[in-house]
């Protein structure tokens, strides 16, 4: 147990916002990677992200779509941005633009769409740590690739692994036993949709050096289960390195290994969804905390994997003791293999939510568990009343959608001081109805900063009396938030 005690936890009034629609423009839609480094923090940036769901056609279809968007995706600027915000001076910067290529049919495309994750790591050529980056590359482009940087303004290509064509993107990466890991996306059509959360090859790649290009294989594909899509999420934890997967049949598996030469000897920790099946098909969040491992499990597209007939249903969060045993933290309660598991919260799954689809990002900051959710509330107003599950019918008889809007349409971010006792800081995004989830958590010595995902920009679809109009929206596109004591601020 951790004995030092937490610093004063922060309420919602202690949070002031640092960057509003999307840096300036609405087509920032995802503050998709943060990272603390050389004391400054970055932000990657995922632009056009619902316009670009509208060409994959997703069923059902949503009417109007919530957004403006043109006749051809390439008509919006999509290519990817990072930006430096210096804490001294208040200040943000773009320091990278991803450059415009030519594309296999001739045309041009951004090189990145988005930067999908950020880790700060000294390989064994680094002269000191690097700030890497993890890229996502349109389907008419070659795999995506990865970025280096020493001084967080000057970014070049290093190798990526040696892995499939058809890889779009890769996920967090994660440092481990003095090498970083991460694992491949690949947008494939699953039931008829493109996603963009599964891949071809359930494998962790490692290297010691990201600037030689040696990648090897971490684990045996799948972990030896054929129905384990994709590694989703990794953690380190009690001298171990842990790796939350994708199984839509059976439910989410945890595995750890404590490293060595790769590929590496693995233990599996959880399956079946931690006993709730499908239902919990993805490991995501994950964060240590107090002597234990919390993990957030959900479903895949927001708690509805349409395509998969999973759902929908809330999130829930675990914990894992250093002896593979496991505590129910928010959520339903069951029998399991480890007997009956009931919330020790006294929360339901989704923080007693429906709408709470994930627990999106976790991060200790001074003393205290921070845990940001990612809703669909919002979306309610464009689904056609047919696919609503019937707790939104009884939702909506009750208070109306105006209401039921109001009271549960955007993230929400909780706090713990202890693991099981949870207070809200806020449950409406900040009062921001369009702010969709917490993306990024990031702790620092000036405070805890927030990043969102809110793709409700630059113009919105809007309803007056019976009609639809789309208008500009001065609330749409990420945000990104910074909470520290109001004490501290005024010094």
């Amino acid at each position: 147990m951790n004995a030092t005690a937490p610093g004063r936890p922060l309420t919602q009034v202690d949070f002031e916002l640092t960057s509003q629609s999307g840096f300036g423009d609405g087509w920032n839609q995802y503050a998709h990677s943060m990272a603390w480094f050389r004391g400054r923090l970055y932000v990657g940036t995922a632009r056009g992200n619902l316009a670009a769901l509208r060409i994959n056609k997703p069923v059902p279809d949503l009417r109007p779509w919530p957004i403006e968007c043109p006749d051809k995706l390439d008509d919006i600027d999509r290519r990817a941005q990072i930006w430096e915000y210096t804490p001294e001076t208040d200040s943000w910067v773009c320091v990278y633009r991803a450059p415009m290529m030519q594309a296999r049919d001739g045309g041009r495309v951004p090189h990145f769409l988005s930067y999908r994750g950020m880790s700060v790591f000294r390989g064994e050529s680094d002269a000191a740590p690097c700030l890497y980056v993890s890229t996502w590359s349109p389907l008419r482009l070659g795999p995506a690739e990865l970025l280096r940087s020493e001084d967080g303004r000057n970014f070049e290509i290093v190798p990526r692994p040696g892995w499939s064509p058809a890889v779009r993107s890769f996920r967090s990466l994660c440092a481990f036993g003095g090498r970083v890991h991460t694992s491949p996306i690949s947008s494939g059509v699953v039931a008829g949709q493109i996603s963009d959360s599964l891949g071809s090859d359930p494998t962790i790649y490692t290297t010691a050096d990201p600037r030689t290009g040696h990648w090897v294989k971490a684990n045996e594909t799948g972990f030896g289960n054929a129905e384990n899509l994709t590694v989703f999420e990794m953690e380190t934890f009690a001298g171990h390195l842990y790796a939350g997967l994708v199984n839509a049949r059976s439910g989410s598996e945890i595995w750890k290994t404590r490293g060595g030469e790769p590929p590496y000897a693995w233990t599996k920790v959880l399956a079946d969804g931690a006993g709730r099946g499908p239902l919990n098909e993805a490991a995501g969040a994950m964060c240590e905390f107090r002597g234990a491992l919390y993990v957030g499990f959900g479903i895949l597209n927001g708690g509805y994997h349409r395509a998969m007939r999973i759902g929908p249903a809330a999130a829930e969060l675990v914990r894992i003791w250093p002896d593979d045993s496991w505590d129910l933290i928010m959520g339903d309660a069951r029998m399991t293999g480890q007997g009956l598991k009931y919330p020790l919260s006294g929360y339901g799954s989704g923080f007693d939510s429906l709408f709470n689809g994930y627990v999106w990002r976790m991060c200790v900051h001074e003393g205290h568990l921070y845990a940001g959710t990612f809703n669909w509330a919002n979306l309610i107003p464009y689904l056609p009343m047919h696919t609503w599950p019937d707790d939104v019918h009884a939702l909506l008889r009750r208070w109306g959608r105006e209401e039921l809007l109001r009271r549960y349409g955007a993230f929400e971010l909780w706090r713990t001081a202890d693991g099981v006792h949870w207070d809200p800081i806020t449950r409406s995004g900040f009062d921001n109805p369009y702010n969709w989830g917490v993306r990024n958590l990031v702790s620092t010595a000036h405070g805890l900063f927030v990043g969102t995902v809110n793709p409700f920009g630059p113009r919105i679809a809007v309803e007056r009396s019976g009609d639809w109009h789309y208008a500009d929206n001065p609330r749409g596109g990420c945000e990104v938030w910074l909470g520290r004591p109001q004490t501290e601020r005024a010094a």
